[in-house]
């Protein structure tokens, strides 16, 4: 498979008076045509101002991606137009939100806010854009699409709002779904359905999806491959069986070690000990090392590099003299 989109050396800051915050620090990602890729870490590692940076929907002034490029079909959307770019946001890459309430516009109905999409981006008539918005909500499982598309998003539940901000985003069957925490607010239950649908419509419009989330719970049924970032940085990136048979860096380890299962008998579940440290603040060396139970003197000193060999890549000293992978 080619890729769709390859993002290189990727650096997103924050300029905060003379302070200058990377909250994203030279992220490689690439994603292939019909791929869905997991982006996980804990909450502060970079996962949303790196899918923010794709879309360059980074709030100015105060912040600015200053390296890197974001290639969609071999196009830097960083050097594009904004008028170009508005011809590919929302048409061939679309984004679904972490809350939808903030996200849907409180004052226009469902139907409203499918139908704008529709005329903006395909050029439909109003009444040809109705009817596609009807079979848009009737796709991701309301019954009853024709009344609700006439209903305000306040009268929807969470997992109401999410399926219709589906809806919105594959409306113009676009090459690549960002799907930023699409679960966090929903029941189990509710999580599920919602990622069926994805899945449902990824493999029928051949979409891809980078589903960025903090829990690895929700990737095993979905994703092919799984990138793990940590403090603005890459440390692993691996299959989402090789990730979960063997995680090769400790933080992907911890993550996996802290997930729920309802095999064998764990009285207690584990924890990394500490917390992400905020990006203005970061330490020397390794950024997980303060947390790491296997780091030793030189990941205090030294900035591991991320080692790509086979179908892995890490980016910690226990595994510099090791092809990694094997």
């Amino acid at each position: 498979m080619s890729a769709l989109l390859e993002v290189k050396n990727l650096k997103t800051h924050f300029f905060r008076k003379k302070q200058t915050i990377p909250a994203v620090d030279g992220v490689d990602l690439t994603i292939k045509k019909g791929e869905t890729v997991a982006l996980v870490g804990e909450s502060g590692s970079g996962k949303s101002i790196t899918s923010l940076s794709i879309m360059r929907l980074i709030p100015s002034p105060g912040g600015e991606i200053v390296d890197g490029q974001v290639l969609y079909n071999g196009t830097d959307l960083i050097e594009l137009p904004e008028k170009e770019l508005l011809k590919i946001r929302g048409n061939e890459i679309s984004m679904i939100f972490q809350e939808p309430m903030t996200s849907l516009n409180p004052v226009l109905t469902i139907g409203q806010q499918i139908i704008e999409v529709l005329i903006y981006h395909q050029k439909m008539s109003k009444s040809k854009a109705k009817q596609k918005a009807i079979e848009l909500l009737e796709m991701v499982g309301f019954s009853r699409a024709a009344e609700l598309i006439n209903d305000y998003p306040h009268r929807l539940s969470g997992g109401m709002r999410q399926r219709v901000m589906i809806a919105m985003a594959m409306s113009c069957s676009p090459k690549l779904l960002i799907a930023d925490e699409p679960t966090t607010a929903l029941d189990v239950t509710i999580q599920a359905q919602i990622l069926d649908i994805m899945k449902q419509l990824s493999n029928k419009f051949g979409t891809s999806v980078l589903l960025i989330t903090h829990d690895l719970g929700v990737v095993s049924e979905i994703a092919d491959r799984i990138v793990v970032m940590y403090c603005g940085q890459v440390v692993e990136e691996a299959t989402v069986g090789d990730l979960f048979e063997n995680p090769l860096h400790p933080y992907s380890e911890g993550l996996i070690e802290s997930v729920p299962s309802i095999e064998g008998e764990i009285s207690r579940l584990q924890s990394i000990e500490g917390n992400v440290p905020p990006p203005e603040n970061l330490p020397e060396g390794c950024r997980f090392a303060p947390r790491c139970p296997k780091a030793f003197d030189r990941c205090f000193q030294e900035m591991p590099t991320l080692s790509k060999k086979l179908s892995r890549s890490v980016r910690c000293f226990l595994y510099e003299q090791e092809e990694v992978g094997k």
